[in-house]
């Protein structure tokens, strides 16, 4: 009797061994590129709170800065694209060179000659963060033609906003328009400029099926999931359902990690536990998402 208890507790013990450890490589741990970060100067930080899902919020820009490093040390970030005000990109990508340099869009656009400089000379390597919702826009309005040009004839990817934005957002930006952020609106674009490299921030958002749809039409297209990975329980099921649907279609290949930490620099970890727990994910695919995909847009 104790021969036969011996065995099936041995092979118990052997049994959850191997469970244990296939389970263990379902989490992908290598290298990540976040394709979404955001930068402050003292200025124009908002930071210095509580996030309701109980994200801390360091006190000063700088304290923000060194504690988003920390966060990539911690997650192996090997690159981020970071967007924000002009100095603060600057003082990132002078900081650290893992991160790539963005243009973020509040209602302005440079001159376009200046512009043109900028990517010249790699001071601008991404067209984004566009969040036109905030200001009633979409990238078909006529003022942004002539730097989609640009970044064709350069192939500087472009970062768009997709989805919509925090609750009663309006009462701030009084132009917000949830409609705008519907990635569908953008498709004369995608014709006129055939060779623009493009990604939906957020995936979308609420308008995830249209995203899904955008990508199987246009091959350039790419998404990023954004605060799809931690910023609240809906959005958190908007990611679940965008990547179930962009399996389906064969588009995960062109889907790529981004926290937007915004002023939580630990949403970093959030982000990047949350897409390991999503079982549908093989870890092969976990890896594209973290990592290849991003590698292969960005040329890395």
């Amino acid at each position: 009797m104790h021969f036969f208890l011996k065995v099936i507790c041995s092979s118990l013990l052997v049994f959850i061994g191997i469970a244990s450890t296939k389970l263990g490589a379902e989490d992908y741990t290598g290298p990540i590129i976040d394709v979404h970060l955001h930068s402050y100067d003292q200025a124009s930080y908002w930071g210095g709170r509580t996030h309701y899902s109980g994200a801390s919020s360091p006190k000063t820009a700088e304290e923000h800065r060194k504690a988003t490093i920390e966060q990539m040390n911690k997650n192996k970030v090997v690159y981020a694209v970071v967007s924000g005000t002009s100095l603060s990109t600057a003082t990132f990508t002078a900081t650290d060179k893992r991160f790539i340099p963005g243009y973020s869009y509040n209602n302005d656009l440079p001159a376009l000659s200046d512009f043109e400089a900028k990517l010249k000379a790699g001071e601008i390597k991404v067209f984004g963060e566009l969040g036109t919702v905030y200001y009633g826009e979409n990238l078909t309005h006529p003022k942004f033609d002539p730097y989609l040009a640009l970044c064709e004839k350069y192939n500087v990817p472009v970062a768009y906003h997709t989805g919509g934005g925090p609750s009663d957002i309006h009462k701030a930006r009084p132009d917000f328009r949830l409609i705008q952020g519907n990635p569908l609106l953008i498709e004369p674009i995608l014709v006129k400029y055939p060779k623009l490299k493009i990604y939906l921030m957020h995936s979308g958002e609420v308008y995830y099926e249209e995203a899904v749809r955008l990508m199987v039409q246009y091959s350039n297209v790419y998404s990023d999931l954004g605060v799809l990975l931690w910023v609240n329980p809906l959005p958190k099921s908007y990611a679940v359902d965008f990547l179930k649907r962009a399996k389906v279609a064969g588009v995960l290949d062109r889907v790529m990690f981004g926290s937007d930490q915004m002023v939580w620099p630990e949403a970093i970890s959030r982000s990047v536990d949350y897409l390991n727990s999503l079982d549908f994910l093989t870890k092969e695919e976990k890896a594209n998402i973290f990592f290849y995909n991003a590698k292969e847009f960005f040329s890395l």
